[in-house]
């Protein structure tokens, strides 16, 4: 018997795994949010730097709406203004482009641009309509920055101008404000960008800027003057009248100009340079010695000032520097002191400090000492003349005078005494005062009581020799009658020029008047030249009621 077969046993079968299959409702889901991903990020990478600016007050600042400008280029926009914690400045925050990122550094400025009008210019008149927006200035730093301090106002110059600052210092600010032009030659070169009081509180530190190519022209040796309005100027000179351009007198101005010299070196920036009040000062020949000395006159010193030319036959070679009264108690003699200021080196042509020539020593050397006692003994002299008789201002001239009396100079006085002579109109008027004084000593009436005892002597010597020609007349016959005939015309014609009415007396007496009427005017026009010097061109002035 057999035994009964086992059962087959189960074949193994490999069960295939499952693959993963997104549903097809879930595509569109997942690609939009790749997309959005993908836009975030680029907006996020564009979207650019936030930063925050600092502004004293929100005029003009609304958030979403004003914009952020570079060179008229909107790069980008203010989002959001708020107070700081103190309350005392507003914070406005910002977003700018991408590209704009590479300009914030750390002299980059801001600055709120709006309509304003002032006395030199117009500013903003597109922001009537459009509205105010931030002006934005590139800075040149290398530092990056993301949180500034807002200007209350536009700059002047802009950091991608050419040109050189430079600094100039002056007692009083006068006209002269932010943005005052500056011009060379009559052409606008720069303009102020900006003052403050110096370290010393004696003097004002003026900044200013000079556009090329007008900078290379600034030297050392430049000179700046304020060309503010009209500068009229009444002086020894007479009246002189200077202006810069119309713009420099409605809004004030200054000016510069460099003299012609070795020098051509273009001057380092923020030079120092001071500022003079006018051109005449500036362009000043440049003195590097200086020797006081001391004038003394006797006559009146009217219209002469501090400040009036020392004149040398044309040249200046100084100026007044003090006028005061010299009262000797001993003698009760008044006389005037005039102390000037002589510059030597003017009489060179062109002094230089490193060139010290005979006239750039001092006043105490020994040769130049001699030199000046050599001139005074040859009628060098001091005296006051009038340089404009319609001003009546005097200046002081130094000339030779061959033949004024020996004088010397007084070299023990501080400062040294020079010699003077009297002015040629007080030697005019005292020319006027002697013949003056000569006609007074004439006894006019003397010699008017004396004619005319002559006349009445002489009237009856007529009458003696009428009666001795009545006599003969009875007695004479013939050629004798002839005679007495003729001696009786000739006293006859001399009565008659003894008469009262007599053309002979009556020119006496004309002519005494005449003199007297003459001493009398002179006297009167050497009084009214020692008041009024002009008479002599407008001639005599009106009397006040």
């Amino acid at each position: 018997m057999t035994e009964p077969a086992p059962p087959a046993l189960p074949v193994a079968a490999v069960d295939k795994p499952r693959r993963f299959r997104i549903p097809l409702v879930w595509i569109i889901p997942l690609v939009a949010a790749l997309i959005g991903l993908f836009l975030a990020a680029r907006t996020y990478y564009e979207q650019g730097p936030t930063i925050t600016i600092h502004f004293k007050t929100g005029e003009g600042l609304e958030p979403g709406k004003t914009r952020i400008k570079f060179k008229d280029v909107d790069v980008g926009q203010i989002t959001g203004v708020a107070l700081d914690e103190d309350g005392a400045h507003v914070i406005a925050t910002a977003k700018l482009a991408r590209e704009a990122a590479r300009l914030l550094v750390d002299d980059t400025r801001f600055w709120v641009v709006s309509a304003k009008v002032s006395g030199s210019a117009v500013s903003g008149l597109d922001t009537l309509l459009s509205g105010a927006y931030v002006g934005m200035d590139a800075g040149k730093s290398a530092e990056e920055r993301h949180h500034f301090t807002g200007l209350e106002a536009a700059p002047i110059i802009t950091f991608d101008v050419p040109g050189r600052a430079f600094v100039l210092q002056a007692e009083t600010l006068g006209s002269v404000g932010v943005g005052t032009p500056v011009y060379f030659r009559r052409i606008q070169a720069g303009q102020v960008t900006g003052f403050k009081l110096g370290e010393n509180g004696r003097q004002l530190d003026i900044q200013v800027f000079i556009k090329s190519p007008y900078d290379r022209f600034v030297t050392t040796d430049s000179r700046f003057w304020n060309a503010s309005g009209v500068d009229v100027k009444l002086s020894a000179d007479g009246v002189q009248v200077n202006t810069e351009s119309l713009a420099s007198i409605l809004a004030g101005g200054l000016a510069f100009q460099t003299p012609d010299g070795p020098n051509d070196e273009p001057a380092p920036k923020d030079h120092h340079f001071r500022l003079f009040p006018n051109r005449t000062e500036a362009l000043k020949q440049p003195h590097t010695t200086v020797q006081n000395y001391l004038l003394r006159f006797t006559e009146s010193v009217r219209g002469l000032s501090v400040g009036a030319p020392v004149d040398f036959r044309g040249i200046q070679v100084g100026e007044v520097t003090a006028i005061h009264p010299d009262f000797n108690s001993r003698t009760t003699e008044l006389g005037l002191l005039v102390e000037v200021a002589i510059f030597p080196g003017r009489m060179q042509a062109r002094p230089r400090p490193s060139n010290t020539t005979f006239f750039g020593k001092d006043a105490g050397d020994k040769d130049f000492r001699a030199f000046i006692d050599k001139l005074i003994a040859n009628g060098l002299r001091s005296q006051l003349r009038s340089g404009n008789l319609v001003t009546g201002q005097l200046y002081v001239a130094l000339d030779f005078f061959p033949g004024a009396k020996p004088a010397k100079a007084d070299w023990s006085q501080t400062p040294p005494a020079l010699p003077t002579q009297r002015g040629s109109l007080d030697e005019l008027q005292t020319t006027l005062l002697r013949i003056v004084a000569r006609l007074d000593k004439l006894p006019l009436d003397e010699i008017g009581q004396d004619t005319r005892k002559a006349i009445v002597g002489l009237g009856r010597t007529i009458d003696e020799a009428e009666g001795l020609v009545k006599r003969l007349d009875g007695l004479a016959s013939g050629d004798v009658r002839n005679t007495v005939v003729e001696a009786r015309a000739a006293i006859a014609d001399t009565r008659k020029l003894l008469a009262s009415d007599a053309p002979l007396q009556q020119d006496l007496r004309a002519s005494l008047q005449e003199l007297s009427r003459a001493a009398q005017a002179l006297r009167h026009l050497a009084d009214t030249l020692d008041r009024h010097p002009e008479a002599l061109l407008r001639g005599k002035p009106e009397d006040k009621p």
